[in-house]
């Protein structure tokens, strides 16, 4: 999903910082839980609060990204989706019609977000950041994104382009989650770590399309 309109150009981190600094001045409601619409994806985030991190395992082609889309569609707080495709830009157009509230979602690209971006994990201006499979991401820039995450307010979505595995753990992560489509009907959830475990199956029309009779 993905060219960026004139006022989602990245071209200074601190412009992207003051202009959402502003426009919180003028919100009047930050949610902070997350929610979807969709009673069985959002029964996987009951426990989530700001603070924790989410690891998504998300293979590219698979239409796995369409999940967590879902979380940003609910009158969102300001968020930030940092992403790293190669050269592909974010298409506004495509967004909107994914029903994402673009006035409130910022896009910025990095492919090494903790040391380029680093003022934005030193402040609660965005309180939903998500980190799309960055290029370089160390055990260390791990452990400085959950803890700041904790002090200031943030729920992180961090999404890794392979799926993840129960071999391989990640003790600051709250929830790992690894999502695909599953043919043309259904997309397929498999909860790796959280309260519980295993795999959850939604209908395609609940995702791809209005959810309002699927809540």
């Amino acid at each position: 999903m993905a060219s960026i309109p004139a006022q989602f150009t990245d071209q200074s981190i601190h412009q992207q910082l003051q202009s959402a600094r502003a426009l919180r001045q003028q919100l009047q409601n930050q949610p902070q839980a997350l929610h979807s619409g969709i009673e069985a994806l959002d029964q996987c985030f009951t426990q989530i609060r700001p603070g924790d991190l989410v690891e998504w395992g998300i293979p590219p082609g698979m239409n796995g990204r369409l999940i967590p889309l879902q979380l940003l569609k609910q009158q969102i707080p300001l968020s930030l989706w940092i992403y790293h495709h190669h050269g592909l830009g974010v298409f506004a157009s495509s967004w909107i019609s994914h029903g994402v509230d673009l006035q409130r979602l910022f896009f910025i690209c990095s492919d090494s977000p903790v040391r380029e971006l680093r003022p934005i994990f030193m402040e609660d201006t965005f309180k939903r950041i998500i980190i799309d499979a960055p290029r370089r991401f160390s055990a260390g820039d791990m452990a400085f994104v959950s803890q700041q995450a904790r002090k200031q307010g943030q729920i992180i979505f961090l999404i890794r382009h392979y799926f993840l595995s129960q071999k391989n753990g990640n003790p600051h992560a709250s929830l790992r989650i690894n999502t695909w489509q599953s043919g043309k009907r259904s997309f397929s959830l498999q909860l790796i770590k959280g309260p519980t475990t295993g795999r959850i199956t939604l209908p395609y029309r609940a995702v791809a399309e209005e959810h309002g009779s699927y809540n």
